[in-house]
């Protein structure tokens, strides 16, 4: 497999740390640099093949930086992206001139964060697959802008591939629908913002319960969906209940978590029938099942055996 290590260059050691450990649960393999000289010497002599550069410095500044790695042929292939609380068009501008290829405001959105540094190392002139980490490298016309995931026209595509491979081969598949309630919410700003956070740790919760061939999805707005090949019925419970402790336990610490936020959960399993099911099919299913877990199903969470006819 072919590795991704990426350097993170920034004076500050706790938000270095942060963008480190979002980076590893999306696959990558992460060096971190507190000071300008550290990041030249990492990358001239390590196996670098991404900067997520600071521009605010205490010894070198960020763009100078940038400046002395695509001047030296040991680094100029590496794609720059500047991390920065500087976001002023000059410095936007100035980035672009001295090569670096994106440029993230902090505070940062870390899914988006991922898009840009997969985009980012489409650049390498020397990139190859395949690639460590199972998130790595997708098309952002099957990502989901907001979290990250992958999106429904990914989802509906690779379930018909999956519905058919577990046909021919007699193993079991599971697709699961979940979504949340926030019974008493307001339709203001403040309300949409803070739903749309917790959004984006729903799905960090999710991608770190699963497996790496899960696959994940952002279904419909507050929806999200997993097809789970080779999982029977009762093991595709138990992972909704993991996700829901999960997902609870991250919410916790966000102050919408006293709004009754619920999770529910709708579950379809298709297993050796006469005929491979339908994405349409399995998903029709499914949401109906999510629909009555909705309507009050004992812990939320309605599931069954999908009879082909």
């Amino acid at each position: 497999m072919y590795s991704i290590n990426i350097c993170v260059v920034d004076d500050c050691r706790d938000e270095a740390t942060v963008l480190c450990d979002g980076l590893h649960l999306f696959g990558y393999h992460t060096v971190a640099a507190y000071s300008g000289s550290q990041a030249l010497e990492i990358c001239r002599t390590g196996n670098v093949q991404l900067v997520l550069l600071d521009i605010g410095l205490p010894d070198i500044d960020g763009h100078e930086i940038c400046r002395q790695l695509k001047s030296d042929p040991l680094t100029m292939d590496i794609p720059v992206i500047f991390v920065t609380a500087r976001g002023s068009s000059e410095d936007v501008a100035l980035g672009y001139d001295l090569g670096a290829v994106d440029y993230v405001a902090k505070p940062y959105n870390l899914p988006i964060v991922i898009v840009q540094v997969e985009a980012a190392l489409r650049t390498r002139q020397d990139f190859s697959g395949p690639v460590s980490g199972p998130y790595v490298l997708t098309d952002p016309i099957y990502t989901d802008q907001l979290t990250g995931l992958r999106n429904r026209r990914f989802l509906v595509e690779r379930l018909q591939e999956e519905a058919e491979k577990a046909h021919r081969y007699r193993y079991p598949l599971s697709c699961l629908l979940f979504d949340f309630d926030e019974s008493g919410a307001e339709d203001s700003d403040d309300e949409r913002d803070g739903i749309k956070d917790m959004l984006v740790e729903m799905a960090m919760a999710l991608r770190s319960s699963s497996r790496a061939f899960d696959i994940l999805a952002r279904y419909d707005d507050t929806q999200f969906a997993a097809i789970l090949p080779h999982t029977h019925l009762p093991n595709a419970i138990s992972y909704a209940n993991k996700i829901r402790r999960e997902i609870t336990d991250v919410l916790k610490a966000d102050v919408r978590a006293d709004s009754g936020t619920d999770l529910c959960f709708g579950i379809v399993t298709c297993n050796d029938g006469k005929r491979a099911p339908s994405a349409e099919e399995l998903l029709g299913e499914t949401m109906r099942l999510l629909l009555l877990a909705k309507s009050g199903a004992p812990d939320r969470i309605s599931a069954r055996m999908f009879a082909s006819a």
